[in-house]
């Protein structure tokens, strides 16, 4: 049998390639275009390609039922929000083809509706920064006088559909506000976006953390950490280098929030540990394969094996995992926080010498076992350069067309 893995221009694609082909599983890579990131790995034993979903979902889940058709794929496994959120809204129909390893919708928009996150969390204790959610512009004069600055402006979803078309939005530095006008020009901005107010937040400061799962019916078969060290943008968004780590602070919050929400698969739940009160506070859930992924299996918990264990034999085998082990995604993500870090922060050399350590390191791409995949990476920051030079997409990878 063989497993189909979509995305195949991302990292933790690339990662669930190696993990799951190391493994024996034939894998076969989607994408949307030709020559993607993880087609130059040597466990690709075939690509596919299918209509972007950044352009139609109705599109993309006919292409991807049309290769259903074609290839006897015994799973489906996906990276990003755009693709791995179809699979969960039709997995029933999916479902009489081939195994989608992802929660049904109804699960699944717990974690997609940041608002019904919070909700969540928040009936169960777990601990979250204040968050107001509103109905309309309008009612922001009623919270005026309540406001304490600085406050994240955050879109209720990170992907929404606006018809069959997906508005991807990022936190960026745009989503940090300092004032009132500054909060009613980036809620109206995300509001005419996609017709629904976004959640206005308390401002958390302190680290963040990623605690990884796999949980079978809502109980934990496996659990990851890591601690960001740096990412990019700056102020908010994908890691570029991490740790494994392990926080007992955070364990109980994240798995009884997965609990609650009867998740089964794959999950990463973040959060910050508040440097005010040293309480980990709910930052956002992702129901899907994460970013960092390659710094999990680094250090010992294979998740893509897992999950594949879970959906084909019912359980999985025991796992621990190294702390203190670190991975870094240098090109492009570091090399853009590197330049972005040498403008905007006071000390220019201590950035340098922070960028320029490569002492026991670990690499999301670059690979002695499997080289290819450079190729690939440096592909991607060729075609994601000329998309900004185009308007096509900002730097912090939001879609702009």
């Amino acid at each position: 049998m063989t497993v189909l893995i979509l995305d195949g221009g991302t990292r933790s694609t690339l990662a669930m390639v190696r993990s799951l082909g190391s493994h024996g599983i034939s894998v076969h890579v989607g994408e949307s275009y030709r020559y993607s990131l993880s087609t130059f790995s040597k466990y690709c034993e075939n690509s596919v390609t299918y209509s972007n979903p950044e352009e139609s979902r109705q599109a993309f889940i006919s292409d991807l039922i049309h290769l259903l058709d074609k290839f006897d794929y015994e799973m489906v496994l996906a990276s990003r929000e755009v693709t791995t959120l179809p699979l969960s809204y039709f997995k029933y129909t999916l479902e009489e083809e081939t195994t989608i390893p992802f929660p049904p919708w109804e699960v699944m928009n717990k974690t997609v509706d940041k608002a019904k996150t919070f909700e969540l969390a928040e009936q169960i204790g777990v601990p979250t920064p204040k968050t107001y959610v509103l109905d309309d512009p309008s009612e922001l004069a009623n919270i005026e006088s309540d406001l304490e600055y600085p406050l994240v402006v955050k879109p209720r979803s990170k992907t929404t559909w606006v018809g069959d078309t997906p508005v991807m939005m990022k936190v960026t530095e745009q989503n940090y506000v300092h004032n009132y006008d500054e909060l009613r020009d980036s809620v109206a901005k995300i509001y005419h976006a996609v017709d629904q107010m976004p959640l206005i937040q308390e401002y958390i400061p302190g680290e963040g953390y990623g605690v990884e799962l796999l949980c079978n019916e809502g109980e934990s078969e496996a659990l990851f950490m890591h601690r960001r060290l740096r990412e990019y943008p700056i102020t908010g968004g994908a890691s570029t280098f991490r740790e494994s780590t392990y926080e007992s602070r955070l364990e109980e919050p994240a798995i009884n929030l997965m609990n609650a929400m009867g998740w089964h698969g794959v999950t990463m739940v973040e959060f910050k540990l508040d440097e005010r009160d040293g309480t980990p506070k709910l930052i956002e859930v992702n129901g899907r394969f994460w970013g960092s992924l390659p710094l999990a299996v680094a250090a010992g918990i294979d998740f893509p094996s897992l999950l594949y264990a879970l959906y084909s034999n019912g359980s999985t085998p025991n796992t621990t995992y190294d702390v203190g082990v670190r991975s870094r995604w240098l090109l492009p993500g570091d090399v853009l926080w590197f330049l972005t870090s040498l403008i905007k922060e006071p000390n220019r050399l201590g950035t340098v010498r922070e960028f320029s350590s490569f002492r026991e390191m670990n690499y999301d791409i670059l690979s002695i076992d499997d080289p290819y995949p450079a190729v690939g990476a440096a592909r991607n920051v060729i075609k994601q350069g000329t998309d900004v030079l185009r308007g096509n997409r900002n730097l912090s990878g939001e879609v702009t067309r």
